[in-house]
This record gives structure tokens, sequence and C-alpha cells, in this order.
């Protein structure tokens, strides 16, 4: 008899499709649980809660406002 697998079900990564290219500006929205976080090129925390496109719209006024 096979033993069950240990391993999620779900193996997507939130983060598949972000990265991070020198020279870019845009902040970076990443998914912890339920919540999303935005941060800006240097890591820094823009804002954090449960509907990414608000996250991200925010986040990319403050960084608009910021240049």
């Amino acid at each position: 008899m096979s033993k069950p697998s240990r391993e999620s079900k779900n193996s997507s990564n939130p983060q598949l499709h972000e990265s991070f290219v020198l020279g870019d500006y845009d902040p970076i929205v990443i998914e912890h649980g339920k919540k999303w976080a935005a941060y800006d090129k240097r890591g820094r925390l823009i804002i954090l809660g449960y509907n990414r496109r608000i996250c991200q719209e925010y986040a990319n006024d403050r960084v608009r406002q910021a240049r």
C-alpha cells in the first residue's frame, strides 16, 4: 500500500510571475496567506490588505507620488 503524499495539492506559487528588474520602480505585490502585501524597490512595506487590486492601485499611486 502506498503512502499518501505529504506535499500540498496546490503547487501554484503566487510569486511565480513577479520579478525584480534593475531600474524597475513598480511595486512588488506578494500573497501572504489570505493577505496581499506591496513592497517598494527597497523592500519596504507599502500596504498590507485582503484585496490584491486595491493594494496594487494604492502602491502604484504611492510610487508615482514619490517620483
